[in-house]
């Protein structure tokens, strides 16, 4: 979905070259998406397959249950891919393009090491950079998410940044939190540009939806260009229930997996699963309400 709806939207005039960092996609699923980008029409676009091994990722820390070590094979991209290439653009694979990416590719990245989509937090919340006093990164500093960057490959290796970052996760193991995207942010806190949120409009988590949570930010555009499926709910998993799945299944379906759904079954224990833990976090709320009103009394 992610290779295929790029090309369905991509200016036929454009050279259009996929790198794909993996380790243990088949011949066979390869075969099957190089078919698939086919059937877009675009006939002279490419896939490269460059395989980097899990191993070079060995003691890393994994902070979330729906994340492989493949994440940090991005930190890799100056050096797999030509060192004639200076600026590239980066995209996670759960994704879905509705745009035309080669006006996101042609955007200036001046003097940054890369451009990136805020995340819905600054880098003082929670779920942003636990140690930011100690590193000198003011409280109102954003957060970038890192499934969509338009990198400055030329920077980055002059300034040695998959190194540094690399460095970082070892030096702060214990406390990291969101893999490399927040060593990224720690490394990186001042040397972005913020991109338009429509480059990466990401799916709204389960607990802002619900409102269990509240939202510290939000964005100012309802554009979404690129969909970003950034939550551990997924389309292709059991249980997801936001509208912009169907236009995940809409691209899939014109390629070489067209009608695959999740099995009935499985969709229905998702689900179930699902309103469980939403009926346990809502009894949890107002719990905590109750309690949070007693205190006050």
């Amino acid at each position: 979905v992610a290779i295929c709806s790029a090309a369905r939207n991509c200016d036929r005039t454009r050279q259009l070259v996929f790198n794909v960092i993996q380790s243990g996609i088949s011949l066979d699923v390869r075969n099957k998406i190089e078919s698939s980008l086919k059937k877009t029409g675009f006939l002279n676009a490419q896939v490269n397959w460059l395989t980097v091994p899990l191993e070079h990722f060995e003691g890393l820390k994994i902070g979330q249950s729906y994340i492989t070590p493949m994440t940090y094979a991005r930190l890799l991209i100056p050096n797999v891919l030509p060192v004639e290439l200076e600026k590239v653009l980066y995209l996670d694979s759960d994704i879905s393009v509705n745009d035309d990416l080669g006006e996101l590719r042609d955007i200036d990245i001046g003097d940054k090491s890369l451009l990136a989509a805020r995340d819905s937090i600054y880098v003082s919340d929670p779920r942003g950079i636990i140690n930011y006093r100690e590193l000198g990164i003011p409280a109102e500093a954003k957060y970038f998410n890192a499934g969509v960057l338009l990198i400055n490959l030329k920077k980055w290796r002059v300034q040695d940044t998959s190194e540094r970052v690399f460095r970082y996760l070892k030096e702060h193991h214990e406390i990291i939190q969101m893999n490399d995207q927040e060593a990224l942010n720690a490394v990186l806190w001042d040397d972005w540009g913020e991109l338009d949120y429509r480059w990466n409009w990401q799916i709204v988590w389960r607990g802002y939806r619900l409102g269990r949570v509240q939202r510290k930010w939000i964005p100012e555009t309802d554009k979404k260009s690129i969909i970003h499926f950034s939550s551990a709910e997924k389309p292709w998993l059991p249980g997801c229930d936001y509208e912009e799945k169907r236009c995940f299944f809409d691209h899939l379906d014109k390629t070489e997996w067209a009608g695959w759904r999740v099995p009935i079954l499985k969709e229905f224990l998702g689900r179930s699963v699902r309103a469980i833990q939403d009926t346990r976090d809502a009894i949890g709320m107002l719990r905590r309400r109750i309690k949070i009103g007693k205190s006050e009394n």
